[in-house]
């Protein structure tokens, strides 16, 4: 079989798990030189560090820069946690998170927005939430921050000065449903947003 054929089959297994890939290379092990390649780490499915990315702090490091080096959206937002958040390296979270929201992905998407929203840049923490379609509903933004909540556990959110003066310059400008997290309009919902991610609600 060409090799090129080898690796899209990889790639697209890679899709589904690493657990997937390995189960395919213990079944077939000349396979393996097809494995090692950037369309396989691109697709490269690496879902469980998104759900922790505390474990790949100290673990999966050489998996974790061959899907970096690859362009694999999952590892970027991973990784842009761990320096965002657990290093305090605001530019260097924000790039993998940007990385990884301009792939679309979702979580990344709406973190960045959140964080956005967080550091005063309005126009532009609105424009990424917009994105996730809220105005038809919710749901699809809601389900985004309870697994980006899911992602934090564990991991220390220091509420930065910037964070609370957003908080404070927004909420003076809402008049509706001001003190009810759950009651969210066109005009309190990016509010709302912003307060769950400052008080982690």
């Amino acid at each position: 079989m060409p090799i090129d054929m080898q690796t899209e089959i990889i790639s697209r297994v890679a899709r589904h798990s690493r657990r997937a890939v390995r189960n395919l290379l213990a079944v077939v092990p000349p396979l393996a030189r097809s494995a090692a390649v950037p369309i396989v780490y691109r697709n490269l499915n690496i879902h469980p560090l998104t759900v922790h990315p505390r474990a790949a702090l100290q673990r999966y490091q050489s998996l974790m820069e061959n899907c970096l080096a690859s362009g694999n959206l999952q590892a970027h937002y991973v990784r842009g946690i761990q320096q965002y958040f657990h290093h305090q390296n605001v530019n260097g979270g924000l790039l993998h998170l940007q990385i990884a929201a301009e792939g679309s992905y979702e979580k990344a998407v709406y973190l960045n927005g959140v964080i956005m929203l967080a550091k005063g840049e309005t126009a532009i923490g609105q424009a990424m939430l917009d994105t996730l379609g809220w105005r038809q509903s919710k749901k699809r933004a809601d389900r985004c921050w309870k697994r980006v909540k899911r992602s934090l556990h564990g991991i220390r959110v220091t509420r930065l000065e910037s964070y609370m003066t957003a908080y404070r310059n927004t909420r003076e400008t809402i008049a509706c449903h001001r003190d009810n997290i759950h009651e969210r309009c066109d005009t309190c919902y990016y509010y709302k947003k912003l307060t769950k991610f400052v008080y982690m609600m």
